[in-house]
């Protein structure tokens, strides 16, 4: 320790020469104790590498919603009679719903039958026109012409027989000659109106017939299935909902004696135990998904659960994007497998999913990263490699493929284990 009163009694320039060396000791210490400046020159080193699972994911975000959904409608127009159910009340297979009064279906179902009973009637006519009525006396009339015209043909014969004679007058004869003729032409029409007669039997007006049964029996068919649905159940087991409706439509709750429309909605029917979600997907993402791609689904409402699915559908034609100049955006339908029943207690028809689409996978790929990888004078793609930590550095000469999270996968490298040389051009070794 400097003694400070033998300091301030030196002179000036003592003091002087003893700071400078002071200072300069103290410059040499700070020299020695500071670390030697890093070199510039690129360094290296040597990173492990060996197969493993490689894969790329795609996420999307998106909603739950029922996989089975449908819109029980009223069958026919008429009364509601009774309601047996509530919405969001499970129902089972088969299970009454309501019920619908039949009063006018029933007014129609008798005039249906009515049509159907004189179209039958009409075509058992046609299939035996020729034994019915009409030909028959057409067949009569035809008859009685034939008899008249050879009993006008005899007496005319006989008559000229006699004129020749002079027994009768020629008059007679002339008289004679006139029926006949007439009693011809009634022969004529009549063959005319036995073939009319006969081929209103046949052809088109037959064939009308027919079509005019066929229409009876099919409305009095749908009017009797009509019939059978009076009573409204449920064609699989599920949750009743409110059906989906125009935000305009006012509709009254369900009760007894509201008239329902035929195709009136009356519930919605849902399965909450076959689920899905659907996303949407923009214009640039879309070539990396296709059909059947597994994928994992998770979400904020069911944290901690990881469900599995696959991708069903992708929708074919694009959404308009809400801002003007943005790509469109198509749904995508995923299927969720069938989870455990306490998981399934979990999740909720509206919840938001997070989906982690798995885009590509390699079960035994090799991956290094992109600063290991180098390019000769022919294009040609190599990294340097050496099996262990004592083995000679070689050049081996590789293909990249695709960019995946540990790097980029190459093909080329032994199926072992090795080292592939990183150069960290920043002058600092990772």
């Amino acid at each position: 320790m400097i003694n400070l009163l033998r300091y301030r009694q030196r002179p000036l320039r003592q003091r002087a020469a003893l700071m400078i060396a002071l200072a300069l000791g103290t410059a040499a210490m700070v020299w020695t104790l500071w670390p030697p400046a890093t070199d510039a020159m690129p360094q290296t080193q040597w990173l492990r590498v060996e197969p493993q699972v490689l894969e790329n994911r795609l996420g999307l975000t998106g909603r739950i919603q029922a996989a089975a959904t449908l819109t029980l409608s009223a069958p026919f127009d008429g009364m509601i009679k009774d309601v047996l159910v509530n919405e969001g009340q499970r129902v089972e297979a088969g299970q009454p719903l309501l019920t619908l009064d039949t009063g006018l279906l029933d007014i129609q179902l008798r005039q249906a039958l009515a049509d159907l009973l004189k179209a039958q009637r009409t075509v058992q006519d046609m299939q035996h026109w020729e034994q019915g009525q009409e030909v028959a006396r057409a067949r009569r009339t035809l008859n009685n012409a034939r008899i008249s015209l050879v009993n006008t043909e005899a007496n005319l014969k006989d008559t000229r027989t006699l004129f020749e004679r002079g027994i009768v007058a020629r008059m007679e004869v002339d008289a004679l000659a006139q029926q006949a003729q007439a009693q011809r032409l009634d022969l004529s029409a009549a063959q005319e109106e036995l073939q009319a007669a006969l081929d209103r039997g046949r052809g088109e007006n037959r064939q009308i017939a027919e079509m005019e049964l066929a229409n009876a029996q099919s409305r009095h068919q749908t009017l009797m299935a009509m019939q059978a649905q009076q009573v409204v159940r449920a064609p699989f087991a599920g949750v009743l909902v409110r059906p989906a409706a125009p935000e305009t439509d006012k509709r009254q709750p369900l009760q007894p004696g509201i008239r329902a429309s035929q195709g009136m909605p009356l519930f919605g029917l849902i399965n909450p135990d076959q689920l899905q979600v659907i996303a949407s997907l923009e214009e640039a993402d879309l070539h990396q998904l296709h059909e059947g791609m597994p994928v994992d689904i998770s979400g904020d409402g069911f944290a901690g659960l990881t469900l599995s699915g696959h991708i069903q559908t992708i929708g074919s034609e694009g959404r308009a994007a809400d801002v003007a100049g943005a790509s469109a955006r198509y749904d995508v339908l995923v299927t969720i497998a069938t989870p455990p029943a306490e998981q399934r207690q979990r999740l909720r028809l509206g919840m938001s999913a997070r989906l982690s689409v798995v885009t590509y996978r390699n079960e035994h790929g090799t991956a290094v990263p992109a600063e290991a990888l180098h390019t000769d004078e022919a294009g040609n793609s190599y990294v340097l490699f050496r099996q262990d930590s004592d083995s000679a550095p070689q050049r081996r000469t590789v293909v990249p493929g695709v960019a995946v999270p540990q790097g980029v996968e190459v093909k080329g490298l032994s199926e072992g284990p090795g080292y592939v040389e990183i150069t960290n051009n920043s002058g600092v070794a990772e």
